[in-house]
């Protein structure tokens, strides 16, 4: 727990200073891109669209568990996990397995909250991570923008809804 809660204040702290530096000595911001936001919509159309909903109602997690035999198998796929602020506010976290690499896409452009950090992030990472601490945590690691030891938190699953840990 106390790994996990480490990952999420770096990840956090990155998010919000928003620049990696790499070991060149050269910064590369982690900046909106500038991209038309998905259309916002509520959780009862996610549900329709398939989504994997995942925060104050869990939703379609059997989804990404097939997604993540799909990616172990080496196969193509691509899922969409969606959560919403309290506000009801969608946050979209798109995932695109392409055989070998991972295409992620972050969108928090709706978030009313989300202040000047929000928009739209991608990134392309080489692996998913499992963490166990009382629930899993499922992270994106090795990533192009990626800084140290920091990754992208996709999802945490209760042990009741794992159901192959490999």
């Amino acid at each position: 727990m106390k790994i996990l809660s480490l990952v999420a204040m770096i990840t956090a702290g990155i998010w919000l200073n928003g620049l990696y530096e790499h070991g060149d000595g050269k910064e590369t911001a982690l900046l909106p891109i500038q991209e038309s936001p998905s259309k916002a919509y509520n959780m009862n159309e996610a549900k329709k669209r398939g989504d994997i909903i995942w925060g104050y109602e869990d939703y379609n997690i059997e989804r990404f568990q097939e997604f993540l035999t799909n990616t172990n198998a080496k196969k193509e796929d691509e899922i969409r996990i969606t959560s919403y602020t309290i506000e009801g506010d969608p946050i979209f976290k798109d995932l695109v397995f392409d055989g070998e690499k991972f295409h992620y896409t972050y969108d928090n452009s709706h978030d009313g909250y989300g202040g000047q950090d929000k928009g739209i992030y991608k990134d392309i990472c080489s692996e998913i991570l499992m963490e166990e601490p009382a629930e899993a945590a499922f992270i994106l690691n090795g990533c192009s923008k990626q800084r140290d030891a920091t990754e992208y938190f996709l999802i945490r699953l209760k042990p009741e809804d794992i159901i192959n840990k490999e």
